[in-house]
């Protein structure tokens, strides 16, 4: 854009205008906190990999033709941002709905004012000052602009964690995607992991749809593998093409896993514990009560049940009866009381009576105990794969994994219906739940009362939600006895696992399918245009499930290009005021890492610039790539909770090899704190 160009609408007002339309709705852009982005987040936001801002020239072709179909269009209606507000492909339904989500369409006024600011240009907050393109603009203020703040170059200002979902800039940024703790998800990744399931509900709609949560459930009903070496590969593989299916609606959701060994599901006395996590459990909204009373239930008598969960159908209702009479809890209004249920979280399952056996316990009843951190720890110290997951066919042999925990968690989490007039064990417990005929995921079938939950069976477990975050942290298990038992492997690695192409061999190492396992991550977004003289981050808040019991903690930092020198990096959790100074034997003192400098180069022009990855490009990555660097800051992190440290506040000291400070030097994409179990 010329500097002469007259300027009506600005940032500042663009940001107005999406920050009304969120309406504090952490979620309405995908958990993209929009309003807070600076102009050059904003120019490269990506919301499941579509580009919010359109690029400012059109592709065109060697003789001069535009590549697509949209020559002629302007910027700011290619631009993703105007297409979601507007509702257009792909915000019409067909694919995502229209932005923003769970909120009320913008005005047509006020998006034509954005479309026509990215039509301008996309210019600052200041409309009488010309705008000058992005490289001039840096050169002349050297600064860096992060969220709604600008952080000139070697300052220490601290710096916001991102109030979105860590996963949302793992996926723009290529990173290894986290599967985290279900009990320790933000309510922004319960939302999303809440999205995507619904939007795997509505292509039941259509049966044959390979896509659909229906169909996605049959492949366990069909093929699942128990018993022998192909169990753990098999789910892992069940897992990572089920979290295909999820991130194909919503790019940055990932399965959580359950730990059930955590203080808070006393593993020792179960009963007596949380049974299920909460993000399972059923619960209404104000938007259930409204529906409930448009269906003659009095709902102002259950306002006392709003922000509680609730385990299992039977505490549920108990809790109604009491409150509004018995009367409410049978034939019809039960039904839409379950419409009501599953409306307000698609991770709640009719068919789920988790803990309940009866007049008696999973021990007394069953003859299985829950799982503990100690049963774990003895499962994990075993040698071999067959003892840990399972022998070949010569060597019969049924994982220790795969009988207690996974076969007690199946039981735990289906239970018995104990509104089912039988007697606590059927002669035949294979009979236990029925498959045949069944319409899975219709109403008519979540309506029944059978006698034992979905989860009982391998037959229908996969479709009850809490199938997923089971095996997900069997999976995870299974992934930290590979850690200790490296060479220890399953028979047969080249059987294929049917019904897909994979072998046993392509599971083995978690890295290729691009997750990691973490209790919970927090991650500040820095950007690598300018150097940070001091990082120092603005307090992390750690919410105490993540406090009370994890086993690791690291600071990552995150895409660190090649540093022309060498340097120490120090970490320093909750003294924002650290520097070259501070002694190592201060208490805030969490670690250190060590940078080996590039140095000069000796080649032309761009000689030791990372080479950009072109289609079909098979050369192997550049030893100049950007690296991730982690320091274990556990010891730090437990002594500071110890006394009384809610939350993290993350200080990296820069030093040269003089052991001075430098704070010209360090450049990364964002540092992350992050608690593993």
């Amino acid at each position: 854009m010329g500097s002469g160009a007259k300027i009506t609408t600005t940032l500042l007002r663009v940001r107005e205008i999406l920050r009304a339309a969120a309406g504090g709705n952490d979620n309405a852009f995908g958990g993209l906190p929009l309003w807070e982005f600076s102009r050059e987040r904003l120019l490269n936001a990506k919301l499941h990999g579509i580009l919010l801002i359109a690029s400012e020239k059109e592709a065109h072709s060697c003789c001069g033709h535009a590549k697509n179909a949209e020559t002629g269009i302007q910027r700011g209606a290619r631009s993703g941002l105007i297409r979601g507000l507007r509702g257009q492909p792909p915000f019409d339904g067909s694919q995502f709905p229209q932005l923003p989500w769970q909120r009320t369409p913008v005005g047509a006024e006020d998006i034509q004012e954005i479309s026509d600011w990215i039509d301008a240009g996309c210019p600052f907050e200041d409309a009488a000052v010309a705008v000058y393109e992005i490289e001039e603009w840096k050169a002349e203020t050297s600064t860096e602009t992060i969220g709604t703040h600008v952080y000139p170059a070697n300052t220490s200002e601290s710096i916001a964690p991102l109030a979105g979902d860590i996963n949302e800039y793992k996926f723009q940024h290529g990173e290894l995607r986290q599967r985290m703790n279900i009990d320790c998800l933000t309510q922004v990744q319960r939302d999303k992991l809440r999205f995507a399931f619904r939007e795997l509900y509505e292509l039941n709609k259509w049966p044959e749809d390979a896509r659909n949560y229906n169909n996605q459930a049959l492949i366990h009903q069909n093929h699942c593998q128990h018993g022998w070496e192909r169990f753990l590969p098999w789910h892992r593989i069940y897992l990572y093409e089920f979290e295909q299916a999820l991130q194909d609606r919503c790019p940055g959701v990932t399965i959580p896993y359950w730990d059930w060994t955590m203080p808070q599901y006393q593993p020792s006395h179960p009963d007596k514990g949380m049974i299920i996590p909460r993000a399972l459990q059923a619960f209404l909204t104000k938007a259930s009560l409204k529906y409930l009373e448009q269906n003659g239930i009095p709902a102002t008598g259950l306002e006392p049940m709003l922000d509680r969960t609730y385990p299992s159908q039977k505490c549920f209702f108990d809790k109604v009866s009491a409150l509004i009479g018995a009367q409410y809890i049978q034939g019809e209004y039960r039904e839409r009381f379950i419409d009501a249920l599953l409306e307000a979280n698609s991770l709640w399952y009719p068919l789920r009576y988790p803990g309940e056996f009866g007049s008696g316990t999973i021990n007394t009843v069953i003859h299985y105990h829950y799982p503990t951190a100690e049963d774990i720890e003895e499962i994990l110290c075993l040698r071999t794969f067959r003892d840990f997951g399972g022998g070949s066919l010569y060597n019969d042999s049924f994982g220790f994994i795969d009988q207690n925990p996974h076969n007690t968690m199946h039981i735990w989490t289906g239970g018995m219906n104990p509104q089912f007039n039988s007697k606590a064990v059927p002669a035949d417990r294979n009979q236990g739940v029925q498959v045949a005929g069944r319409k899975f995921h219709k109403r008519e079938d979540l309506y029944t009362q059978p006698q034992f939950g979905d989860m009982f069976s391998n037959l229908t477990a996969s479709y009850d939600p809490v199938f997923w975050p089971v095996h997900s942290n069997v999976d995870r298990l299974w992934w930290e006895w590979e850690q200790r038992h490296p060479d220890s492997l399953p028979a047969d690695p080249d059987s294929v696992l049917t019904p897909w192409s994979y072998t046993i061999r392509d599971t083995l190492d978690m890295y290729r399918f691009g997750y990691e396992y973490v209790r919970s991550a927090h991650i500040v977004p820095v950007g690598v245009e300018a150097p940070v003289g001091k990082f120092v981050s603005q307090p992390i808040d750690v919410s105490g499930d993540v406090r009370s019991s994890f086993q690791r903690a690291e600071v990552r930092l995150h895409r660190v290009p090649q540093l022309p020198r060498s340097c120490f990096i120090r970490v320093f959790l909750n003294l924002p005021d650290a520097n070259a100074n501070t002694p190592l034997e201060d208490e805030h003192y969490a670690g250190y890492l060590a940078v080996f400098g590039h140095g000069d180069c000796y080649g032309g022009p761009g000689h030791c610039a990372v080479p950009p990855s072109r289609k079909f490009d098979l050369r192997p990555r550049s030893h100049n790539s950007p690296r991730n660097h982690r320091v274990n800051v556990t010891k730090c992190a437990k002594a500071l909770i110890a006394k009384g440290a809610t939350s993290f506040q993350i200080t990296l000291v820069v030093l040269g090899v003089d052991y001075a400070e430098d704070i010209e030097l360090l450049r990364l994409e964002g540092v992350s704190l992050n608690f593993l179990d």
